[in-house]
């Protein structure tokens, strides 16, 4: 008996073995592939395996490509679709399913059966899927229940084999896709499988609008890519000031920068309101915006409540402009004037009545980390705060070297 002849024994031996157990493997592929609908269409199989949801698809008049990495296992479905008299109607394709060949939304559905648990973690699969799927396309995901999952670990273990199970489960996958605006529109279980069908609005692409690369990553991935993005952007103001110094010299670097600052602090303040909603006005509002700023995943900072919620104080542990200095042997850079500009103007953005007063600031010795700022509403009429009452004549003082 030739190899092929061997496996194709093996997958019919397990599937009587199976169906003696109460778990019938083609009853469970026609229930997923229900979720599909009635082509015609074109369909994809996520991870063929043996083929089984590929040949419930064909048979529900879809044409069908199926992809999975494994060869052997593509070469035992195409025979077992052969012998259905299914081959006309599918593809068998080695693919990776964290980059499918395959355009933009070129399928009318996508389904996977019992391949989760087998995929990498996080959203990589998921978003392929979600990508090459038409809108108004259903996207169905099946999975063994819990036990079926216990069945199936039986037999592996009667035949001296594991059955693993990886981190990427039905349930976060669920989540994964409602998040991007998939809705869910029907769920069901039988024969040992967990059927959810998911639905891609017409008109919508079903994803953030980001470009593939980064539609693709998960949430570790863009949590790296947010801090790459800060710390590029502060290498590139860094960059710009040092150009400006060698051309102009150090007093016109620093009043260029001053009323750099002077600008796109308000403009940040903006945009985190228009990205994350009405932030309101107070103290309140103000201690949320820091938490967005671009500076919040550069420097490690905090907040805290003084004279009874009165004053809001702003502490910065860390700041990478300073440290860079210590690294280079340099002396801390003066920075209170620029921060002075830099705080007050997006503190009122947030709202008009506050006011800051810099606590401390370097080159000043302190103990309580790079900087420290307090904001109030009612900010005293000398010192030097910035609310209100302070104007453009503060703006053009001093800025942090890179």
């Amino acid at each position: 008996m030739d190899d092929l002849a061997q496996r194709l024994e093996r997958f019919r031996s397990r599937t009587a073995c199976y169906l003696e157990r109460g778990h019938d493997r083609l009853a469970a592929a026609a229930f997923a592939a229900e979720g599909a609908g009635e082509g015609p269409g074109l369909a994809l199989d996520v991870g063929t395996g043996k083929g089984l949801l590929a040949m419930a698809l064909a048979r529900r008049g879809f044409d069908v490509v199926s992809v999975d990495p494994d060869p052997a296992e593509l070469e035992v479905a195409a025979a077992l679709a052969r012998e259905a008299g299914l081959a006309g109607r599918i593809t068998f394709e080695r693919a990776d399913a964290t980059n499918l060949p395959h355009a933009a939304g070129r399928f009318d559905a996508v389904a996977t059966l019992d391949a989760l648990h087998h995929l990498p973690a996080g959203g990589r699969v998921l978003g392929e899927m979600a990508r090459v799927l038409r809108p108004g396309g259903r996207l169905v995901l099946a999975e063994f229940t819990e036990e079926g999952f216990a069945l199936v670990e039986r037999v592996h273990a009667e035949e001296g084999r594991h059955h693993g199970r990886g981190d990427l489960t039905l349930e976060w996958a669920s989540g994964y896709l409602v998040g991007r605006g998939f809705s869910l529109e029907g769920r069901a279980e039988a024969h040992h499988t967990d059927r959810r069908v998911f639905g891609r609005p017409a008109g919508r692409d079903g994803g953030s609008g980001l470009p593939p690369a980064f539609e693709a990553m998960d949430l570790e991935e863009r949590g790296k890519a947010l801090s790459a993005f800060a710390r590029n952007w502060l290498a590139h103001d860094g960059c710009w000031f040092l150009a400006a110094e060698e051309r102009l010299g150090l007093p016109a670097a620093i009043e260029l920068d001053a009323a750099a600052w002077s600008r796109f602090a308000e403009v940040e303040a903006r945009r985190i309101a228009e990205t994350f909603g009405p932030l309101g006005q107070g103290l309140r509002a103000l201690e949320k915006a820091l938490g967005l700023r671009m500076y919040a995943l550069l420097n490690r900072q905090e907040t805290a409540w003084r004279e009874g919620g009165e004053v809001l104080r702003f502490t910065m542990r860390a700041c990478r402009v300073q440290e860079a200095r210590r690294r280079k042997g340099l002396p801390p850079f003066p920075c209170r004037p620029v921060g002075e500009v830099e705080f007050s103007t997006f503190a009122r953005a947030v709202d008009p009545s506050i006011g800051v007063r810099c606590v401390h600031c370097p080159p000043e010795p302190n103990e309580d980390g790079a900087c420290t700022w307090e904001f109030r509403t009612a900010p005293p009429a000398t010192g030097t705060e910035g609310g209100p009452e302070g104007g453009p004549g503060e703006r053009r003082k001093g800025r942090a070297s890179r």
